[in-house]
């Protein structure tokens, strides 16, 4: 059995992310052939305890006080610093271990393993708290919506589990944006996704941003980017960072209650609503990350008419996004899309989704970039018909 893993290790450490996915596919199936129908029952009935301990674990600060030591402590010391009973937290303990959550070092000894300091990190306890208090929330109130509604696909964002969960008339992002204690853990949450590897190997941008001078931008020049719905300028920072000459060239927009008071060296901050007419003409890429999953069709198509309706036939339209593919999609992409479906009425999509949607907002697909096997997020390029 050693053997067999150790294997299985050194072939994920030889292979790429597209190979290293296939492994965890493989595996899981894998899993599943070798369980009984007992341990498959068992299997569900544990999804919703794990979540519910590792919540009640990030309260406690547990991850971060075993990823913070150098060495394995005892139930007692773990007591001490997080003020639980040690006869209660000896069985927490002993549960997070049988999970592969902390590591057993001995009798009532524990220490960390690198699950324990992904729930330790920032992000990591951002995402607990988002999905326990927010998603698990919606969860729970989903079968009884279907079925009020005859099991009807999601198409609009005016009515949806989120709306029956939290027992209001708001969008979701009007709530969230009205309930800090929800809203913090989601930014933070989203701000630890962002980064330039969409980049990589995206030869239509590089080949543009090396035509860009490497002198100041001149007030009458041409807008390079528009980060559209940008938050706070994560990925605008990012990309100036990797290519100083884009800076003076860039464009962050989103609504004024997000970019108020925003100031980032080299890039020009714009308060904008995408549901608007887009007020900045002829730039050369608009860029929208993360964005058009959020919204059904009818409103992800208005705010593509506003952008193709500001385009010059050279513009491109750039959405960083997930592009499902039509089989075999893996859990991630499809976990994502019903969380999307529940919270605000979003989807991931298809290829052919993104060309219908593109299609209805006067926009072709020319070209799909994509970057992350694992989730199958892509640059989807739009152009102009």
């Amino acid at each position: 059995m050693d053997s067999i893993v150790s294997q299985i290790h050194s072939l994920a450490q030889s292979t790429g992310e597209a190979g290293r996915l296939e492994i965890q596919r493989a595996l899981r199936q894998t899993q599943v052939e070798l369980q009984s129908p007992i341990e498959v029952l068992f299997e569900l009935v544990n999804s919703t305890l794990g979540v519910s301990v590792v919540r009640m674990s990030t309260d406690l600060g547990l991850f971060g006080i075993l990823a913070k030591s150098s060495e394995s402590l005892s139930v007692n010391k773990i007591a001490e610093a997080s003020g639980a009973s040690p006869d209660l937290l000896a069985r927490i303990l002993r549960y997070l271990a049988s999970t592969n959550m902390i590591m057993e070092a001995g009798v009532n000894q524990y220490e960390a393993n690198k699950t324990t300091h992904v729930f330790a990190s920032e992000k990591g306890e951002a995402m607990v708290l988002h999905g326990f208090d927010f998603h698990a929330v919606i969860m729970r109130v989903m079968p009884d919506f279907f079925k009020e509604t005859k099991y009807q696909d999601v198409t609009s964002n005016k009515y949806i589990p989120f709306h029956k969960a939290f027992n209001t008339n708001l969008s979701c992002f009007d709530w969230l944006i009205q309930h800090p204690e929800h809203f913090t853990p989601f930014q933070k949450a989203m701000t630890s996704i962002e980064g330039s590897e969409w980049t990589e190997g995206f030869d239509l941008l590089e080949s543009e941003i090396k035509k860009l001078p490497s002198t100041a931008a001149q007030s009458s020049e041409r807008t390079f980017l528009v980060d559209i719905g940008g938050g706070h300028g994560h990925q605008s920072i990012q990309l100036g960072q990797k290519y100083p000459n884009v800076l003076g060239r860039l464009v962050l927009q989103d609504l004024p209650t997000t970019v108020e008071n925003l100031a980032i060296e080299g890039v020009k901050v714009e308060a904008y609503d995408f549901f608007q007419k887009q007020p900045l003409v002829g730039a050369k890429f608009y860029y929208l990350r993360r964005v058009l999953h959020d919204w059904p069709d009818n409103d992800a198509t208005k705010i593509l008419r506003n952008v193709a309706e500001a385009m010059s036939t050279d513009s491109r339209v750039l959405i960083d996004d997930t592009v499902l593919p039509d089989t075999e999609a893996v859990w991630q992409g499809t976990m994502a899309d019903l969380a999307l479906m529940i919270s605000c009425g979003g989807k991931e999509r298809t290829r052919r989704q993104w060309e219908l949607l593109a299609d209805a907002a006067g926009l072709r697909v020319e070209q799909i970039h994509s970057y992350v096997a694992a989730t199958y997020t892509s640059i989807v390029v739009l152009a102009l018909k």
